[in-house]
C-alpha cells in the first residue's frame, strides 16, 4: 500500500476534481519545471500532466523528478497531479506512486481491461483516465469502452493517433464527429484532447454541453514557439473554455 493514503477510503477531493456539475476543468501536459506549476496555479489550472514512463518522450521524467514535481504540484492547494504514462505494470505504477501525493494515473496505449484492474487495484483511491485513441476517423478502443468501465475507469481521454502511430500531444484536431457518438455511450465523464485551444471552441459547442463533458486536455496549445508554457496562451485557454462555459450555463441542471 502507499504510505501516503490516509485511510482506506476513496479521497473526496479526487471525486470532486472528477465532478462534471463543478464546470469545466483544463488540464495542462507535460510539466518538467517548478515555475510551470506556479503559473499553471495562479492562472486557475486544475490538472497537471507528469510524464513518466513514456520512452522517447520529450517530457518524461525520471522518479526522483516526477516526484519532486508531484509533491510541489499538490502543495499548491489548487492543481491535481496525474501521473501520465504508458507504463502497463501494476507493481512498476505502485513503486511510482508510493510516497507521493498522486492518485490519478492517465494511461496511454492499449492496455487491457485486465490490466486497468490490476492498476485499481493498488490502492482503493487510484482514479484512472483511460485514453480513447481515435485514429482515420475512427476510436481503436471503441468495442471495448463498456469493458473499461467494468474494470473501474473513473475518467476516459479522446486524443488523436498520427497517421505514423504516434500516440499522445501530438497536436492534431481531433474530430467532434467522432467524438459524439461515443460519448453518448459513456457512463463516466471524459476529457477532449488533440488540438484544443483558445480558438476552436466553436467547433466543440455540443460536446462542450455534453451531460460527461469534463474538460480538455492541452499540451503544445498551451506553449509558445520556444516550447515553454506560455502564460498568455494558458490564460486564453482556461478564459474561452472555462469563463465561457460558466457563463453559458453548460452546467446547469
Amino acid at each position: 500500500m502507499m504510505p501516503t493514503a490516509p485511510s482506506s477510503q476513496p479521497n473526496a477531493t479526487d471525486d470532486r476534481v472528477s465532478d462534471v456539475r463543478l464546470g469545466p476543468r483544463v488540464k495542462v501536459c507535460g510539466i518538467v519545471e517548478p515555475p510551470e506549476l506556479d503559473l499553471l496555479a495562479a492562472r486557475g489550472v486544475d490538472f497537471v500532466g507528469l510524464w513518466w514512463g513514456v520512452p522517447g518522450g520529450p517530457h518524461d521524467l525520471d522518479r526522483t523528478r516526477w516526484r519532486q514535481l508531484a509533491d510541489a504540484a499538490a502543495a499548491s492547494g489548487s492543481l491535481t497531479p496525474v501521473l501520465v504514462t504508458f507504463a502497463k505494470d501494476a507493481a512498476q505504477l505502485r513503486d511510482t506512486l508510493e510516497g507521493s501525493p498522486v492518485r490519478w494515473i492517465q494511461l496511454h496505449g492499449y492496455p487491457t481491461p485486465g490490466t486497468i484492474r490490476k492498476i485499481k487495484a493498488i490502492a482503493p483511491d487510484v482514479r484512472v483516465i483511460k485514453v480513447l485513441h481515435v485514429k482515420g476517423g475512427e476510436c481503436v478502443e471503441a468495442s471495448l469502452i463498456g469493458s473499461y468501465e467494468k474494470a473501474g475507469v473513473d475518467v476516459f481521454l479522446f486524443d488523436v493517433v498520427s497517421d505514423d502511430g504516434r500516440v499522445g500531444s501530438t497536436g492534431l484536431q481531433i474530430d467532434p464527429a467522432v467524438v459524439a457518438p461515443l460519448a453518448d455511450q459513456l457512463t463516466r465523464p471524459f476529457l477532449l484532447a488533440g488540438g484544443i485551444s483558445a480558438t476552436n471552441r466553436a467547433e466543440y459547442e455540443s460536446l462542450a454541453a455534453h451531460p460527461r463533458f469534463l474538460g480538455i486536455d492541452v499540451d503544445t496549445n498551451a506553449r509558445a514557439a520556444d516550447g515553454k508554457i506560455s502564460p498568455e496562451n494558458v490564460e486564453a485557454i482556461n478564459r474561452v473554455w472555462k469563463d465561457r462555459g460558466a457563463r453559458s450555463g453548460d452546467r446547469d441542471g
